[in-house]
C-alpha cells in the first residue's frame, strides 16, 4: 500500500581530502571556463571551487564542507540547458560528470515494462545505444531477478523516446528540467517515464524514491530524518492546463517523485535513476507546406485529431524560417536531394509517423485528404523512410535554430550584450490561432525581425526575436513580457519546456504570483535548509534566506 511517509538514508561521509577539486576563482575561470557557463550565454559566471565527486558518500562530504564555509553549490552536468540552470554566481561547482555508470536493465512485474538503470551523468545518446544495441552484462541484471540481461536480449529492439533535440544531455538534467521536446506530443514529457530516482538532499541525507509508493495524504507528506520529521505540504496553486515546465508541479495527492521531477536541482542532488523504455518503431518523416498559416494551424488540429496516424511529433515553421532555409538550401551540401522550397509557401508542417510497408498506403490516403481540406496537397508534401532521407529532413528541421544562432553570434560583434530572445510559451489549445495571430502582429507592429518554429502539436511554439540594435533588445524584452502575461490568460505557461532557471524569475510570477512562489520556497526550505544547493534557480535566492 502507498505511504506518505518516507524515510531518508543517512550515509557514511567520504573524506573530504579525497574528492577531486579544484580550488581557485582565478584557475576555475582560466582552466576551467566550461564550468562557468551553460547553453544560456549568460555572462559573470564564477566559482571558488570545482568538485568532481564519484559517490553519494562524496556528495555528501561535499555539501558538509560547503555547510561550514557557508558557500552556495551549483550542480553541474552536460550544461545544455538554456536558462542559467549551471551557471554558477559564486560559491562552488559539482560536477557530475564522473557518474555515468550504467547500473543495469530490470523488469518491472507489476507494470509489466522495461527499465533502464544508471547514474546522473549518462547521456540520451549513450542511453539509446546501450538499449537499442543491447549492450548489458550478466551483472547488470537489476534484482530480484537474476536473468533479465538474458530475457531482454530476446525482446524487440527498445529504446527511451525522449528527444529535447539536444540529445547530449545528461539523464539526471533532463528529470531536473522535466525535458520534453519533440516527441512530448506523443509520449509526453520527462515526467511520465520515471519510475525512480535517488536523491542527495540539502539535509545531506537521501531519499530513494519509487513511482507509486509515496503519495501526498490531504496534501501532505512526511519525511524521517534523523534529527526530525520533515513535513511538506504539496504546492496548492492552480497548475496551467497548457503543456508546462514552470515552477514545482502540484497535483491532489501527488506521488512525490513528482515534486523533485522539473524541480531544477533545488532541493539536491539526484545520484541514480531507473527509466521506462519502449519498443521501438521504424518512422516516416513528412513535411506540408501551405500557402496560408490558418490551413496551417488547421492541418496541425486535424492530424493530431486522427488517432490512425498518431503521429509522434507535430513541429511548425514559419515564413521567416522558411526564408532562413531557402537561403541555405544555396550553400549546404546536406540538402542536396532535397527540393527547393516555392516562393508562395508560407509555412511548414513536420510531423513523423510509425512507418511499416503494410499500412503505407493507407497512411498515404489518410494524410492526402487531411491536406486537401487545409488546401494543399501530398504534391506539397516531403515524405522520407529510408536512413538517408530521414536524417537530411532531421537537417532540415534542425538547420533554423543553427542559423538563428549564427545570425545573433555575427551581431554581437557589433553589439557584445545582444542576445536572442526566445519563448517557450503555451497555450490552452483553443487559444492557438488567437495566441499565433498576437504574436505576429505584436512583432510587426514593432518591426522587430523574428522567426517562430517549435512544438505546435502542444500548443508551443518558439517565438526568436532577433534585436539589431541594443533599442531593439528592449523593446523585444518588453514584448516578451506581453506575450507572458497573453500566455497565461490563456491558460498557458511562461515555459512549456525550458524550466525558469536564473533568467526567467519575473514571468514565473506572472504565472504564480507571490502566494504561489511562497509555496514553493517553504519545500526548498525544508529539503535544504541551509538555500546552498542551485540557488537562483526558479526563484532568486534572496526569496529563501
Amino acid at each position: 500500500m502507498p505511504t506518505n511517509v518516507i524515510v531518508a538514508e543517512k550515509i557514511e561521509i567520504a573524506p573530504f581530502d579525497e574528492i577531486k577539486s579544484v580550488k581557485g576563482e582565478m584557475i576555475i575561470s582560466e582552466s576551467y571556463p566550461s564550468y562557468l557557463v551553460d547553453e544560456s550565454k549568460i555572462s559573470g559566471g564564477n566559482a571558488e571551487w570545482l568538485f568532481f565527486p564519484t559517490t553519494e558518500s562524496e556528495i555528501v562530504s561535499i555539501i558538509t564542507k560547503i555547510k561550514e564555509e557557508n558557500l552556495m553549490l551549483t550542480i553541474s552536468a552536460a550544461r545544455t540547458g538554456i536558462v542559467g540552470s549551471a551557471v554558477p554566481f559564486g560559491g562552488a561547482v559539482l560536477s557530475l560528470e564522473k557518474m555515468n555508470e550504467v547500473i543495469g536493465i530490470g523488469f518491472d512485474e507489476y507494470a509489466q515494462r522495461w527499465f533502464f538503470r544508471s547514474q546522473p551523468s549518462i547521456s540520451l545518446n549513450e542511453i539509446n545505444g546501450y538499449v537499442k544495441l543491447k549492450k548489458f552484462s550478466q551483472n547488470q541484471s537489476i534484482p530480484p531477478e537474476s536473468e533479465w540481461v538474458e530475457k531482454f536480449m530476446e525482446e524487440c529492439t527498445m529504446y527511451y523516446p525522449m528527444d529535447p533535440t539536444e540529445m547530449t544531455a545528461s539523464l539526471g538534467g533532463t528529470i531536473c528540467a522535466n525535458a520534453s521536446g519533440a516527441r512530448s506530443f506523443k509520449y509526453g514529457a520527462t515526467r511520465v517515464w520515471v519510475r525512480r530516482i535517488r536523491v542527495v538532499l540539502g539535509t545531506c541525507e537521501v531519499l530513494d524514491i519509487t513511482r507509486g509508493e509515496y503519495m501526498a495524504e490531504d496534501g501532505i507528506f512526511v519525511v524521517k530524518t534523523a534529527g526530525k520529521e520533515l513535513i511538506i505540504k504539496a504546492p496548492y496553486y492552480h497548475m496551467p492546463k497548457a503543456k508546462n515546465a514552470a515552477g514545482l508541479f502540484t497535483e491532489p495527492n501527488m506521488d512525490l517523485i513528482d515534486l523533485f521531477i522539473g524541480s531544477e536541482g533545488i532541493f539536491g542532488i539526484i545520484t541514480e535513476a531507473d527509466i521506462w523504455i519502449k519498443e521501438y518503431n521504424a518512422q516516416m518523416s513528412c513535411v506540408g507546406f501551405f500557402k496560408d498559416e490558418e490551413d496551417a494551424i488547421d492541418f496541425v488540429n486535424l492530424l493530431r485529431d486522427d488517432e490512425n496516424l498518431s503521429p509522434e511529433f507535430i513541429e511548425y515553421f514559419d515564413n521567416h524560417a522558411l526564408n532562413l532555409v531557402r537561403d541555405k538550401q544555396k550553400t549546404d551540401p546536406k540538402f542536396v536531394n532535397i527540393p527547393d522550397i516555392a516562393e508562395d509557401i508560407k509555412t511548414a508542417i513536420s510531423f513523423d509517423l510509425a512507418y511499416s510497408e503494410a499500412d503505407m498506403e493507407k497512411e498515404f490516403t489518410q494524410i492526402s485528404e487531411i491536406l486537401q481540406k487545409c488546401n494543399s496537397s501530398l504534391e506539397n508534401t516531403w515524405c522520407v523512410y529510408e536512413d538517408r532521407e530521414l536524417q537530411r529532413i532531421k537537417h532540415f528541421r534542425h538547420t533554423v535554430p543553427e542559423m538563428v544562432n549564427n545570425i545573433i553570434a555575427e551581431r554581437k560583434k557589433q553589439y557584445s550584450s545582444i542576445h536572442k530572445l526566445g519563448t517557450d510559451m503555451s497555450v490552452d489549445g483553443q487559444y492557438l490561432k488567437e495566441m499565433m495571430k498576437f504574436y505576429h502582429n505584436s512583432l510587426n507592429e514593432e518591426k522587430l525581425e523574428y522567426v517562430i518554429w517549435g512544438h505546435i502539436g502542444d500548443n508551443h511554439v518558439h517565438v526568436n526575436i532577433l534585436p539589431r540594435n541594443l533599442e531593439e533588445l528592449k523593446k523585444g524584452k518588453d514584448l516578451y513580457m506581453k506575450f507572458a502575461k497573453k500566455a497565461v490568460s490563456f491558460g498557458g505557461s511562461v515555459s512549456a519546456e525550458h524550466g525558469i532557471g536564473k533568467i526567467k524569475h519575473d514571468y514565473l510570477e506572472i504565472m504564480f504570483g507571490e502566494e504561489g512562489i511562497a509555496q514553493m520556497k517553504v519545500i526548498k526550505c525544508k529539503f535544504d535548509p541551509d538555500c546552498l544547493i542551485n540557488c537562483g534557480n526558479i526563484f532568486p535566492r534572496s526569496r529563501c534566506i
